[in-house]
């Protein structure tokens, strides 16, 4: 029988986008609106949070330590020694309404984002084309 238990009372303003990382039996996750990212062992316990300066749509793990995420404004290298933030690539300069969304890591180790309407008002979505490989870098 399926049993499920809630690991945390935390409240997250957006939480979503879990990812199990099996060499460090850790769970990350974010709070797109918080924003930051999220981390715990496998009964909940030594939980790590990294504030992020815009809100974030996505995560990849690094293979050599750290994530690169989503955010707003494009993709960003996220430190976990330091909690730096580090711009890679800008996705839409200068347009203030579309925000990086859900992502993944593509099977040659890309991280390929979609982007969505910041305002949810509008009905524009594409993917962003994968340039650079980012896993392990």
């Amino acid at each position: 029988m399926l049993r499920i238990e809630v690991f945390s009372q935390d409240r997250n303003a957006l939480g979503e986008g879990p990812l199990w990382d099996v060499e460090e039996q850790r769970l990350y996750w974010i709070d797109s609106y918080g924003p930051a990212v999220y981390s715990c062992d496998v009964k909940g316990g030594d939980r790590k949070h990294w504030p992020l300066p815009e809100p974030v749509g996505s995560l990849a793990l690094r293979q050599n330590g750290g994530a690169i995420v989503a955010l707003r404004s494009g993709f960003h290298a996220l430190d976990f020694n330091t909690g730096g933030v580090t711009l890679i690539a800008e996705t839409q300069p200068g347009e203030l309404t579309p925000r990086l969304n859900d992502g993944k890591v593509d099977r040659q180790g890309r991280f390929v984002a979609g982007s969505m309407d910041f305002e949810e008002t509008q009905r524009r979505r594409q993917a962003v084309p994968p340039r650079c490989r980012f896993v392990g870098a």
